[in-house]
């Protein structure tokens, strides 16, 4: 558009000097969208954290669930503009079994795809989160 309102104006003016100008205001505009795309790119590459509020969506999802004690460091990395990847250590409360502990984890991801699609991969570990959990096993 800028390159057609150049030349036309040139033509239509008697003004040679309009197309040379519309040649740098579309050099200007393609630097500009350069640089744009050049911040959003490199923010995905380097695995940008995604937005608060679907953090606060997570997190209160996991609170609601009765077999999570407590919740670790929520890590999520966008992948794209609508995919995000999702990684917590969450402590069980105890007397869970194993199978118990799959099932709640499976039940916890359900949730958490109910409620944002936009989580391609979720990641629960179950770990102590207090460093006073940890048992030496070179003790034995």
């Amino acid at each position: 558009m800028i390159a057609f309102l150049g030349i036309f104006l040139a033509h239509r003016l008697n003004t040679p000097v309009l197309d040379p100008i519309a040649s740098i205001l579309i050099g200007l505009l393609l630097a500009g969208l350069a640089v744009l795309l050049g911040r959003e790119t490199g923010a995905l590459l380097m695995g940008e954290r995604t937005n608060r509020d679907r953090i606060k969506v997570i997190r209160d999802t996991l609170a609601d669930d009765p077999n999570i004690e407590e919740i670790g460091e929520i890590l999520t990395m966008q992948l794209g503009p609508d995919q995000a990847l999702l990684a917590v250590g969450v402590r069980f409360r105890r007397g869970l079994t194993i199978e118990q502990v799959e099932c709640a984890i499976e039940g916890m991801k359900s949730a958490l795809h109910g409620k944002d699609g936009s989580t391609g991969q979720i990641f629960i570990q179950p770990v102590p989160l207090n460093p006073s959990d940890h048992r030496d096993s070179s003790a034995a």
